[in-house]
């Protein structure tokens, strides 16, 4: 396949000719940090950032699952093709109990109306399958894929998205946040077992309290990746400002009625489980950039319970080929596969819409997706 096929020669001389210029800037900070190492992490080392996780007592081997999820809008003529999934794989073990042989989903699939805020509120009931799924796992370690913010920022959006996106996604969404996912949510922030996986956020905890600036600017596990040897972790760090709060719609109209949400008591008990969050970067081994590790305050206090974290992470990193624990990279893998199994659903939509229609040719029309085949893709 040739990787400049569909773009004109102009864009793609102009596109090599930035190569060069862009590659210098950037071994140019890469120079910088190279440089500034030394004494970063000897600043590290005097604050007491750095310890080793040799130190720390394992007893076991834990359990471990890792959560993830993903969702599709499909546009047809008539009508928003939609689905959102969620699934949890056990991580690989030797003397742990397996106790979800096969992968545990959740799964949503409808047609609906051509709405404006469709997105927003399929993200929200994508986070509440992740959240339930965590919620039913029996292991000793719950690996889910984000930071534990997204999760509360996304619940939101899909609060605020109901009034306007279409009435079987809005039923639906209703019906899993009555269920009790916010209760779900806080359980997790203050769960002794749960650990949030990020694969990047802009947070540089390492920093906070610093007086000078770094002469580049880095992310938290980019620093991380440079001061920490094989091994080695950074000591627990609040992940939010003292004065740094999130929200969540509490109310809203509703097709005429006030429907609400949750009490401002909910929010503010949210928020308390949230500032109680710590992290830690962690870097398992040479060959693997650091870990931004998003821990609950029962694990970050228990030096037991983050030692039974580290192990299973750690555990679930095997290969340079995979950079994320396994079973988080399986269950990213199987919720990305979710836009293929869509395109079918669409397929079998349309043969038995038309299987039963007396104008095909406009029944064709209403169903056709507003890309063609080989730029197909869901949102």
């Amino acid at each position: 396949m040739n990787t400049f096929a569909d773009l004109p020669d102009a864009l793609v001389r102009d596109l090599l000719d930035k190569a060069i210029p862009v590659a210098t800037a950037v071994s140019k900070n890469f120079d910088q940090l190279r440089a500034d190492r030394p004494s970063l992490r000897t600043e590290a080392q005097q604050k007491g950032l750095i310890c080793r996780k040799a130190d720390l007592d394992v007893t076991r081997e834990p359990s471990t699952v890792g959560i993830d999820g993903s969702y599709q809008v499909h546009h047809l003529t008539a009508l928003d093709l939609c689905a959102a999934a969620a699934v949890a794989v056990e991580g690989t073990t030797k003397e742990a109990k397996r106790y979800w042989p096969q992968p545990y989903h959740e799964m949503w699939v409808d047609s609906i109306s051509h709405e404006t805020d469709t997105i927003g509120a399929l993200r929200g009931m994508m986070i509440s399958m992740e959240l339930n799924l965590a919620h039913k796992a029996p292991h000793d370690v719950v690996m889910l894929d984000g930071s534990f913010a997204s999760l509360v920022i996304y619940l939101n959006q899909g609060l605020q998205n109901l009034e306007s996106c279409g009435k079987g996604l809005c039923a639906e969404f209703l019906g899993r946040w009555n269920s009790g996912i916010l209760q779900q949510l806080i359980a997790l922030l203050r769960s002794d077992r749960t650990v949030a996986i990020p694969k990047f956020t802009s947070r540089n905890e390492l920093l906070r309290g610093r007086a000078a600036k770094l002469a580049v600017e880095v992310d938290g596990k980019t620093l991380a990746t440079l001061l920490l040897e094989a091994g080695e972790y950074t000591k627990c760090l609040p992940v939010l400002e003292p004065s740094e709060n999130y929200h969540l719609l509490t109310s809203a109209l509703i097709d005429g009625k006030r429907i609400e949400f949750c009490k401002d008591s909910d929010v503010d008990e949210m928020n308390i489980a949230l500032h109680d969050l710590a992290v830690v970067y962690f870097r398992p081994y040479g060959w693997l950039p650091a870990l931004r590790l998003e821990l609950p305050g029962p694990v970050a206090k228990s030096m037991s319970k983050l030692a039974l974290v580290l192990e299973g992470v750690q555990r679930q990193l095997f290969s340079p080929a995979v950079i994320e624990p396994y079973p988080l990279f399986l269950a990213d893998r199987m919720v990305k596969s979710l836009g293929a199994g869509v395109a079918v659903i669409e397929q079998c939509v349309a043969q038995h819409v038309v299987a039963n229609s007396t104008d095909i040719e406009t029944t064709m029309l209403c169903l056709q997706n507003y890309r063609t085949e080989g730029g197909r893709g869901g949102a």
